[in-house]
């Protein structure tokens, strides 16, 4: 099921998304990931905007966006491949005008899934060591 992120999910986001980006850091081939830094009082003060995917009472996943742009996109490594991204992607790009959205260069899956919601690439840039792809849709 897929709902508006509530402030209450804070604490389960965090604990996602950690999960979710330390794969994505294995992908990355980094070992200090700045997103694996984020503390919960630092998703409170963004109050991050965006859906949540719940299996059971479980948060499994989660996207969100400030403006235009998607801010993260993320699934518990438990519940990869089985569609709650592509989910959580559609529901979004249904309910917003996001059309923004940076992930690392080396991270295949995500670039493949937005390729197949028509983003392309506009530029690439290095952020600590890490080359980011960003990409528009349009």
């Amino acid at each position: 099921m897929i709902r508006p992120l509530q402030p209450t999910d804070h604490a389960s986001l965090l604990q996602v998304q950690r999960r979710a980006y330390q794969v994505e850091a294995a992908l990355l081939d980094v070992i200090d990931f700045p997103p694996l830094r984020e503390t919960l009082e630092e998703i409170g003060v963004e109050a991050p905007i965006g859906f949540v995917f719940l299996v059971g009472d479980t948060l499994a996943g989660a996207v969100t966006v400030d403006d235009m742009t998607i801010t993260r996109l993320v699934v518990d490594p438990l519940y990869f491949r089985q569609g709650i991204a592509r989910s959580l992607l559609q529901h979004l790009l249904e309910h917003s005008h996001a059309k923004h959205v940076m992930t690392g260069a080396r991270n295949q899956p995500a670039l493949a899934l937005y390729a197949r919601f028509g983003f392309t690439e506009t530029r690439r840039a290095f952020r600590d060591e890490i080359e980011l792809v960003f990409l528009t849709r349009t």
